[in-house]
């Protein structure tokens, strides 16, 4: 994995900015549209997490609702305003 994104990380350096804006707005658009679907995926790693013992303050921390996949979508956007 790790070669797979040090050849992907050559590659993007070559892009031109427009096309890793579009990408990243892209990303963004996906996990706006792909909402329910990350939530009921994430409700799995939940009860699964559960089942394993973790803490309450790292079940927090990987519990996902609307309000907190909106702030991802946005701080994508922002990462491509740059």
């Amino acid at each position: 994995m790790g070669r797979r994104a040090k050849a992907a990380a050559l590659r993007l350096a070559v892009c031109p900015a427009s096309q890793k804006n579009a990408a990243l707005d892209a990303m963004a658009d996906a996990l706006e549209s792909q909402k329910d679907r990350i939530l009921a995926e994430n409700e799995k790693d939940l009860t699964q997490a559960r089942a394993d013992g973790l803490s309450g303050a790292m079940l927090d921390r990987l519990k996902l609702d609307s309000k907190r996949i909106v702030a991802m979508a946005k701080g994508v956007r922002d990462v491509a305003a740059l």
